[in-house]
């Protein structure tokens, strides 16, 4: 397997989980229930994603690993991490104000805040991954 298809298995693994993520959070707010889509969808898809970049880089030679996860890479990972931090945080007193009003519940709150932070990371990652390279 050569760098530019590891880079391609991790970049789209990781968007695809994020936008499912993303979605199902959308769908929560919007449909004001903690479950819009079978609660166990989200955790699949990641765990699929994650097993998808673990075979992918168990079938490349060490050095194509290396290749695809320089430096570059791990300063976009540090950076989507901080925003996928900053976001969780910001999240608590957007939700903790709808709570307050009883706009929404607390099942859907901590549904859709716990989905939101991932798809912020994994999105996060993969846009960064596509726009360093």
């Amino acid at each position: 397997m050569t760098s530019h298809a590891l880079f391609l298995t991790r970049s789209l693994s990781m968007a695809l989980a994020g936008v499912i993520c993303a979605l199902y959070a959308i769908l929560v707010v919007v449909q004001g229930r903690p479950d819009p889509l079978p609660f166990w969808i989200p955790s699949v898809v990641g765990v699929a994603a994650a097993l998808a970049i673990w075979a992918s880089v168990g079938a490349s030679r060490p050095k194509v690993v290396n290749a695809a996860f320089d430096e570059g890479y791990r300063a976009d990972s540090v950076l989507a991490e901080r925003m996928g931090f900053w976001v969780a945080i910001a999240l608590h007193p957007i939700f903790g104000a709808q709570l307050y009003m009883d706009w929404i519940s607390w099942p859907s709150a901590f549904a859709a805040m716990g989905t939101l932070t991932a798809a912020t990371y994994l999105l996060g990652s993969a846009i960064l991954d596509f726009r360093g390279r």
